[in-house]
């Protein structure tokens, strides 16, 4: 019996035990608590206006400007023949008309610089239809070279002008640009009614002498 109950507990020790492991509670996870973040109040600072202050209205008084001054009449520097005026014009007074009148630029351009010419500025009181200038080219003469004489007349036809307004006019020649030489002796006349010939030209002819 003894050896029996000794077999008995042997094999009770051979025998695995199936033990099952105690499967652990769930341990319950830790809640955070919040703290409750309590907002302060804004306190807005109270706006302080400035006082608008009105600016001035200052009101531009307009300025009145003087009106062109009417061209002096009689011109200054003219030479008056009854109702007429005439001016030799200088050579810078000659440029500034050329860049204020094609025909006369374009003469100065063209001719001027190989013949004889001559700039002038007429006028009238009353104004006309169109001008005729008359007038010489002068040379020195071959037989006394402290004379001059008569090389050829020229007639110049221009369109007219109002009146009280000053035109300028240019004398073109033919004769050939020489020491001694010129436009002079003219006479400028203010027309009426239909013109005699072309307009603008310059007529020029030689003197028998020298013809």
């Amino acid at each position: 019996m003894k050896k029996l109950l000794a077999l008995f507990v042997a094999a009770c020790l051979l025998v695995p035990a199936h033990a099952s492991a105690a499967t652990p509670k769930p341990s319950p996870k830790p809640t955070s608590t919040k703290a409750k973040v309590v907002k302060k109040p804004v306190v807005k600072k109270p706006v302080v206006k400035k006082p608008v202050t009105k600016k001035k209205v200052v009101k531009k008084k307009k300025k009145n400007f003087p009106t062109k001054k009417p061209l002096k009449w009689p011109p200054p520097g003219f030479e008056k023949k009854g109702a007429l005026f005439a001016k030799t014009a200088t050579p810078k007074e000659l440029l500034i008309a050329g860049t204020e009148n094609k025909y006369i630029q374009q003469n100065l351009i063209e001719y001027c610089e190989k013949f004889a010419c001559l700039g002038i500025f007429v006028g009238s009181e009353t104004g006309c239809d169109w001008w005729e200038i008359t007038s010489n080219v002068l040379g020195i003469d071959p037989a006394d070279p402290n004379k001059r004489i008569i090389y050829g007349s020229l007639t110049t036809l221009m369109a007219g002008s109002k009146a009280k307004t000053v035109k300028a006019i240019l004398l073109v020649s033919e004769e050939p640009i020489a020491d001694g030489l010129g436009v002079g002796g003219y006479t400028a006349n203010c027309r009426i009614g239909t013109p005699t010939g072309k307009i603008p030209s310059n007529t020029y002819t030689k003197s028998p002498a020298r013809s």
